[in-house]
């Protein structure tokens, strides 16, 4: 059902397919009056951004073993994978990077079942959505508050260079 996620959605490194799959299934469980779902998953991708992978979790069903971990910086497959390539020494096609990729997958999965029972236990709280103060340097032009012409939350310098320097 969710196989044209794969590679950021039809191949394209737009938003990892594990984030995608899993926002599908925050919104049937968790959508309610209070947009818990929309906050879940904004928590989802913060987590996901920050979250060094692939971790060693799943390595005792996995083929390669501790495997180098990278933060992924970014909930974009183009700048996770990339910045795990190239700390890897590895290459799209490889097999490694298709290891690296199903834990991401696997470890993206658990994170949402953690958040998923907190919320139905009623223990849930969202998270703040923590901005990096380059990115808050960024939104203090580009956001609503200014001339309100960029969206986001996601770390603007993993994309574009700082022209405040």
């Amino acid at each position: 059902m969710f196989h044209h996620a794969a590679g950021g959605y039809a191949l394209q490194g737009t938003l990892c397919g594990s984030i995608g799959a899993c926002g599908a299934i925050i919104n049937l469980a968790a959508m309610d009056k209070e947009n818990s779902h929309t906050k879940i998953l904004t928590d989802l991708i913060s987590w996901y951004s920050q979250c060094s992978f692939p971790t060693q979790r799943f390595d005792a069903i996995a083929t390669y073993k501790n495997q180098v971990q990278k933060v992924a910086v970014s909930p974009l497959c183009h700048t996770s994978v990339s910045g795990w390539m190239v700390a890897a020494n590895s290459s799209y096609h490889a097999k490694e990077r298709k290891d690296r990729c199903a834990k991401v997958a696997a470890e993206t999965v658990y994170q949402t079942m953690v958040m998923l029972n907190a919320y139905a236990e009623g223990k849930y709280k969202p998270l703040a959505a923590k901005l990096s103060p380059e990115t808050e340097s960024c939104l203090s032009c580009h956001g609503p508050k200014a001339a309100d012409n960029a969206k986001g939350q996601m770390d603007c310098l993993s994309c574009h260079d700082d022209h405040t320097k």
